[in-house]
């Protein structure tokens, strides 16, 4: 279960939703249950990563959803599917994402706190939430 937040630029009037929570198909579970499923979910490196990290013996744990993340050099905001694998003790693995722009590292930020970012499509600060709409998913 997530949430859909709409953005929209307030020059060229671009509008982009981006989703925050976890889905129905991307749940904690351990890792060798998600492996066993016939949809393959994930980009196709992380897959690849996640069938090796459950050659391993010991039991690893899977936790993913979307999060949002902005660039600090493009102030451009992305929803990417988060995905951690860790054992009872610790984090094994956990993604990190570069912009398709500046292959600046994306760090995560608090859609709650954020006021203005970059609009994707004319690049003015002038790209915003939109509080009339909001969006429940699964």
């Amino acid at each position: 279960m997530g949430q859909a937040y709409s953005y929209q630029c307030d020059h060229c009037g671009y509008e982009e939703n981006f989703k925050q929570g976890h889905g129905f198909l991307v749940h904690s579970q351990p890792l060798r249950d998600y492996l066993k499923q016939p949809m393959q979910i994930f980009h196709y490196k992380t897959h690849r990563l996640l069938q090796k990290l459950a050659s391993e013996t010991r039991p690893l744990f899977l936790k993913a959803g979307f999060q949002i993340y902005k660039c600090p050099r493009c102030k451009t905001l992305h929803d990417k599917i988060e995905v951690t694998v860790y054992d009872e003790e610790n984090v094994v693995h956990k993604t990190e994402f570069r912009c398709s722009q500046c292959k600046s590292r994306l760090k995560l930020t608090n859609i709650h706190r954020l006021k203005k970012a970059i609009c994707p499509k004319c690049r003015r600060r002038t790209f915003h939430r939109n509080h009339t709409y909001l969006a429940l998913w699964d």
